[in-house]
């Protein structure tokens, strides 16, 4: 959202926001919601999709910021500001209490790089999200004349669109594409009070237009525009978000398929174990021991054969050990088929819809196929973290499930589920520093310390791991770590619509 719609809203819901009382501040993910009594401001910090609008309803199932709203709680709205058309929205207040009146500003940051939200007082700025932009105003669009348009429609080697994004304020690059130096005309016309009906161009990711010839639908209203456009938004990601589960869970059946189709033998192969053994009885008075292969005539196949011995063992008990394996492949066959054969019908099951994707609605009048034993959380980055409900679960996440690259998460001096970070990024960089924060998080939560606060997790790479023998079921060495310091706690729901 640049500034220049962000002016064009405040026009709107200005006069709306004058004289009301803040309650509370509520977050759910990238979502903030300035509750006022029946009513709520909810700002978008998405960067796809920093947006700012005004409702008439609250949402519930938001997650209260108590640091935030002990700030502005029973704070009185005295003026709302943007400075000079900046993607930048501030909110004068004004709280009485014991001490008299005291002034505090809620800045919102709308710039696409990092948009963020603030709570300033008269001795520290508090930010949501670690990165805050702070900018200089540039040229404020009024201020454009048909003189700078044909000066630099005229320049040669300077692209005029480009220079509109650098040195006027409010002008973002999808507006630049559109202003014309008719449009920019209009706009200035709009700027001034002129009426106009806003577009929403597309939803993921989002964009909005006053000029585009193509577009989703027409509003009376920049505020209505946003309120539904955002919701969109919200919409659109959380489905994208169940298609990502819904190829994880099918590329992870696949893969267990792969492994237990390297079990499978023909029944020649099976039973060559057999016949090894019984060669070994017949040619018993041969073998002596000590040797590790001996060449012994195959009366079924009517030729001499190279047969493998364990030096370490009797004839005897060469020949036991044989028949116990072509027995154990013999017995196992069947089994690994069987369940070959019920991964395939998940992946079925996932494919039409009837399997029941993890966080996702379940779909009514099917009969729901078991889970798999993970818990599953879909961030809003697109990384995935998987959660081990048992021990035996644990031991299958890490050293079955898991990639070499992936990252482990567990608490540490306490008993707790083991916690794997699929992080969407390219290969060989990093997780975002707030996906693993979530993970460490969710790692804490699923552990015996969940009611405490600013716990230790350790962490590493899969890689860097290895099973510790000596301990109990999914007990782990890590031979790497880093250490993170955590409150405990899972990730909202993504929907809130």
């Amino acid at each position: 959202m640049n500034g220049i719609y962000l002016y064009l809203l405040l026009q709107e819901i200005r006069d709306k926001l004058l004289g009301l009382y803040i309650n509370e501040i509520r977050s759910m993910h990238r979502m903030v919601q300035i509750i006022c009594g029946d009513k709520a401001l909810f700002v978008s910090l998405y960067p796809e999709a920093p947006a700012i609008f005004f409702s008439e309803r609250i949402k519930k199932n938001f997650e209260k910021l108590k640091s935030f709203s002990d700030n502005v709680c029973s704070s009185r709205i005295k003026n709302v500001e943007q400075p000079n058309f900046m993607p930048v929205m501030k909110l004068e207040l004004e709280r009485l209490d014991i001490a008299g009146k005291s002034e505090v500003e809620i800045i919102i940051s709308l710039y696409r790089a990092a948009p963020n939200f603030s709570i300033k007082t008269a001795r520290s700025q508090k930010n949501l999200f670690p990165r805050y932009l702070e900018k200089c105003p540039k040229k404020s669009i009024i201020e454009l004349t048909e003189k700078y348009l044909q000066s630099n429609y005229t320049q040669k080697g300077i692209d005029f669109k480009e220079r509109l994004v650098k040195e006027i304020e409010g002008v973002d690059k999808y507006l630049a594409n559109e202003l014309t130096s008719e449009n920019i005309q209009r706009l200035q016309a709009i700027l001034l009070g002129e009426k106009v009906k806003p577009r929403l161009v597309s939803v993921l990711p989002f964009r909005i237009s006053l000029f585009a010839s193509e577009y989703i639908k027409e509003y009376s209203s920049l505020n209505g525009l946003l309120a539904e456009g955002i919701k969109k938004f919200i919409e659109k990601k959380e489905q994208d978000s169940l298609v990502l589960r819904k190829k994880e869970l099918i590329r992870n059946l696949n893969r267990r398929i792969e492994r237990l189709k390297k079990g499978l033998l023909k029944e020649e192969e099976i039973e060559e174990y057999r016949i090894a053994g019984e060669m070994i009885l017949t040619n018993i008075t041969k073998i002596k021991k000590g040797i590790r292969q001996i060449n012994l005539f195959d009366p079924c196949d009517k030729k001499d054969v190279d047969v493998k011995l364990d030096p370490r063992k009797t004839p005897q008990e060469n020949a036991q050990a044989y028949f116990s394996k072509y027995k154990k492949l013999k017995r196992g066959q069947p089994k690994i088929k069987d369940k070959i054969k019920g991964f395939k019908k998940e992946i079925e099951n996932i494919e039409v819809g009837i399997f029941k994707i993890p966080g996702a609605m379940s779909i009514s009048g099917e009969k729901k196929e078991k889970p798999l034993p993970f818990r599953i959380f879909n961030l809003v980055s697109g990384s995935v973290v998987w959660v081990g409900k048992n021990a035996r679960s644990n031991q299958e996440l890490t050293f079955k499930f898991a990639r070499p690259n992936d990252y482990f998460f567990h608490i540490r001096g306490y008993e707790g589920s083991h916690t794997i970070l699929k992080a969407k990024v390219p290969k060989g960089q990093r997780p975002k520093k707030e996906d693993i924060n979530i993970a460490a998080s969710i790692a804490a939560h699923f552990s015996k310390a969940k009611n405490q606060k600013n716990v230790a997790v350790s962490y590493t790479q899969r890689k860097y791991l290895k099973k510790n023998k000596k301990g109990k079921l999914g007990s782990v060495i890590l031979m790497r770590e880093q250490v993170i310091f955590v409150d405990p706690g899972v990730p909202s729901p993504l929907t809130f619509f």
